[in-house]
């Protein structure tokens, strides 16, 4: 009997064990927040680079501004790439086995009766008669790619997918007397969103001209008006007499997943914006159905 209670004993320590560790993997998946980064050059062209970590970079995505390649890291380890790998290949190809990018093979020479030697590109670049002489063996018969086809075939169905009668019948729905009060409370929402996504650093510079002095006065009017431009550490600067266009950003924040599933639950619990869901889809397959 004592064994009996002995072997339950365990049991029950181990299973309180594995519940503890599961409620304490919860809380942190609700509570700790994850913190993102980005930041971002355009001069001439466009580099930016980001990353996603949560509890003290314990799990962690990255991207460098000088690469192209997404990495997943854990404990500060690359255990796994999530894209770019047709980029890496393409320069790792390009590059030769010292590193350097190969322009080609390297040059072949063929000696001539005179004793004289020509390179590939001499003998490539004869005369043509010579190629004539020499026939139409090598040549081969030319293989349209199908990739227009495919393209064309992509754009047609995109084409056919969107409706304008069925934007037409959301958009009616929405203009609804009922359901403005829903569509008030849908923005309200995501204006709180993106409220709380919003950075807690914004640091920038922006340089920006349309080579018009009067033009890039009303571009700077303009964005005077957004909320960024308010923010301390970002900075705007004119330029009257050139075209450009150059930038330097860098932003930081966090995100709690507890604050997504509120608004989740907040909008899943709501009957009346369920029911406009469910008007919306009978809606479109009505239109289906009619086509």
């Amino acid at each position: 009997m004592s064994i009996v209670l002995a072997i339950l004993k365990w049991l029950g320590i181990l299973a309180g064990g594995i519940v503890g560790l599961l409620l304490l993997l919860t809380a942190l998946i609700l509570f700790v927040p994850v913190r993102y980064r980005a930041e971002g050059t355009r001069d001439g062209g466009i580099r930016f680079g980001f990353s996603l970590s949560w509890l003290l970079r314990l799990v962690m995505i990255k991207k460098r501004p000088d690469s192209g390649v997404i990495r997943l890291y854990l404990f500060g380890i690359p255990v796994r790439r999530l894209a770019g790998d047709s980029a890496e290949k393409a320069a790792s190809e390009a590059s030769g086995p010292d590193g350097k990018k190969s322009h080609g093979e390297p040059e072949r020479t063929y000696s001539t009766p005179a004793g004289k030697k020509k390179t590939e590109k001499e003998t490539e670049n004869a005369p043509a008669h010579s190629a004539e002489k020499s026939g139409e063996r090598g040549k081969k018969p030319r293989v349209r790619s199908k990739g227009r086809k495919t393209r064309g075939a992509k754009k047609e169905r995109g084409k056919k997918s969107f409706s304008f009668s069925r934007v037409s019948s959301i958009i009616g729905l929405i203009r609804e007397a009922e359901n403005r009060l829903l569509v008030r409370r849908l923005w309200r929402e995501l204006w709180l969103l993106l409220r709380y996504l919003s950075p807690c650093k914004l640091r920038g510079e922006i340089i920006i001209g349309t080579g018009d002095p009067s033009s890039t006065g009303l571009l700077i009017g303009g964005i005077s008006l957004l909320p960024f431009a308010y923010q301390r550490g970002v900075r705007i600067c004119p330029d009257f007499e050139n075209r450009v266009l150059e930038a330097v950003g860098y932003v930081k924040g966090r995100i709690r997943v507890l604050y997504l599933l509120r608004l989740a639950l907040r909008i899943y619990r709501d009957r009346e914006l369920r029911q406009l869901w469910r008007e919306i889809n009978k809606s479109n397959v009505k239109k289906k159905e009619a086509a």
